[in-house]
């Protein structure tokens, strides 16, 4: 590194190049380290980005992240960046942060993406049974959703789902027989994880090869299913042509709860290539808050105070102990850290790569994002309609369209009622088609009879769903036998009757249409262009078809 630092003049980067270095957050410390002992660390600007991640990652790994803090003390050349918007009452409580000026981008309402998730609870209260349905319907119908573009039937053939249980991807990796060929694992790379996945056997016991993958570059080969847990997903881009989006959250496990505020946006923003039609679909799955996990607004507080005096206990016998024991504490306390991940304290040991002495200190980010956590779970996941109402607002599935909000308010009940609503908004609002048929809530069944059968063939029928399936099927076949029937009489050339009837009847049989052939229903294909006919054959007239 300091090599490469050493090919340029630092006091006139123009002169040859601007030395850049990209570290991440847990390694940050060693490049302080090195940049303070050659005395040019206040030389260096110091760009953090994906910012928010410090408070949401601070639950499991909230030394890793104060040491960063705490390293980033020895400049004031530093900046955070964000594309995800975060809540500044919690920014402005860290001192790190409470003088910092703050500036909002305003994007241009042009360049803001519709988003459209299905909100659902768990099938069966299982992260597993859910995955099971989802993952069954692909092997045996091979999609995982479909919709409707442009008048076209879409298939989505590949699927990530955000899952943030190693335990679980794996647990669901060996219910569905899945193996490395078709599965993709991207998660924390650490030993623990490499070693678990490397365990993972099939029925007879013999260990399938999992290891920790990465995302695919654009042009590169896509697995049908990619598992993500969320240290990975910040600045994780996918480049499928196909996939959909599934998304995990149970706010009663610590681990599992997902910040629809924060983490929604960003796992929408995952998918990057434009033509996916799937880009901004997703399924959202969610328990919302068991009544046997609440507790008081005044004990949470409780609990929050008494760990703040048992913290601060701790840093006192810490100052006012000898060198040995502050030693022999700071590695007790380290351990505990790993192992009770802030329980019972927010006592935090870092390492000061400068001075090269070792701090134990409070934990500000780990206290500030219990306190988040209990406000999400209390403005986001009380009940199912405070859930679908924040993703709604958050991710603006309806975006500003009067026409889409009222349709949605007043769509539900009975097939019949749904598909005549359907027929009845686009017939007042034609311009609204597309939009709808971009909405997840409304089945591909009905766009697929409006764009088939059109509205007044649907009218006609009563709306009554056995009636259109079997026009639809119908004209399905006719599809079929038009392409059949193109392939099978060539331009130009002459068949005689008994020949017609024979290409017929093989192709009747073929598609399955219950019909017996005559060489004169070749007259009424109106695709293609025929002309009765005689020519001799052998010796012998016979009467025919030309086909101009």
């Amino acid at each position: 590194m300091m090599e490469y630092i050493r090919k340029t003049d630092l006091g006139n980067p123009f002169n040859g190049y601007a030395p850049k270095i990209i570290v991440t957050y847990d390694s940050f410390k060693h490049v302080v380290q090195r940049l303070a002992e050659e005395g040019i660390l206040d030389q260096f600007h110091i760009v953090v980005d994906e910012f928010q991640t410090l408070f949401t990652d601070a639950a499991f790994k909230g030394d890793v992240e104060m040491e960063f803090l705490y390293n980033l003390g020895f400049t004031d050349q530093v900046m955070y960046l964000s594309a995800t918007p975060f809540m500044e009452n919690y920014l402005y409580q860290l001192p790190q942060f409470a003088n910092l000026p703050y500036v909002e981008l305003e994007w241009p309402k042009e360049a803001y993406h519709t988003a459209n998730i299905q909100k659902k609870p768990y099938y069966r209260q299982s992260i597993r049974r859910t995955a099971a349905r989802i993952i069954n319907r692909f092997k045996i119908e091979h999609y995982f959703e479909k919709k409707m573009l442009h008048g076209r039937e879409l298939d989505a053939t590949e699927a990530v789902f955000f899952l943030n249980d190693i335990g679980q991807i794996i647990a669901i990796i060996k219910d569905n027989d899945l193996t490395p060929e078709n599965t993709n694992i991207i998660c924390a790379r650490t030993e623990e994880n490499a070693v678990r996945l490397s365990r993972i056997t099939d029925a007879d016991g013999n260990r399938l090869g999992f290891t920790i993958g990465h995302a695919p570059q654009y042009g590169q080969q896509h697995k049908p299913y990619t598992f993500v847990t969320r240290t990975s997903f910040e600045g994780v881009d996918f480049y499928s042509p196909c996939a959909y989006t599934y998304i995990f959250s149970d706010i009663n496990l610590q681990h599992l709860g997902i910040d629809i505020w924060i983490d929604v946006p960003q796992i929408m923003g995952r998918q990057r290539r434009e033509d996916n039609p799937f880009r901004m679909d997703a399924t959202f799955f969610y328990k919302v808050l068991a009544s046997s996990t609440t507790m008081s607004d005044a004990e949470f507080q409780s609990n929050v105070t008494a760990k703040i005096a048992v913290t601060n206990e701790w840093i006192d016998t810490y100052n006012n102990s000898s060198a040995q024991l502050q030693n022999n504490m700071a590695n007790k306390l380290r351990k505990a850290q790993k192992i009770d991940q802030c329980a019972d304290d927010y006592v935090v040991v870092i390492d000061d790569k400068v001075s090269g002495a070792r701090v134990v200190g409070f934990n500000e980010l780990a206290m500030y994002n219990e306190i988040r956590a209990w406000d999400i779970r209390n403005s986001q996941y009380l009940d199912d309609c405070q859930v679908m109402t924040f993703v709604d607002d958050t991710t603006k599935t309806i975006a500003d369209d009067p026409v889409v909000r009222a349709f949605l308010q007043n769509y539900g009940g009975t097939f019949e009622q749904c598909i005549k609503k359907y027929c009845d908004t686009i017939d007042a609002h034609p311009d609204c088609k597309e939009k709808l048929e971009y909405l997840p809530q409304i089945p591909i069944e009905i766009k697929n009879y409006y764009n088939v059968l059109g509205p007044e063939k649907i009218r006609s029928n009563s709306y009554i769903e056995a009636r259109l399936k079997r026009l639809v099927n119908t004209s399905n076949k006719q599809e079929t036998l038009k392409d059949a029937t193109m392939d099978a009489f060539i331009p130009g050339s002459f068949y005689p009757l008994k020949q017609v009837k024979a290409i017929l009847a093989d192709i009747y049989r073929m598609l399955e249409i219950e019909k017996t052939a005559k060489a004169s229903d070749l007259q009424n294909m109106e695709w293609l262009n025929v002309q009765p006919a005689q020519m001799r054959i052998d010796g012998r007239k016979e009467n025919g078809y030309k086909i101009l």
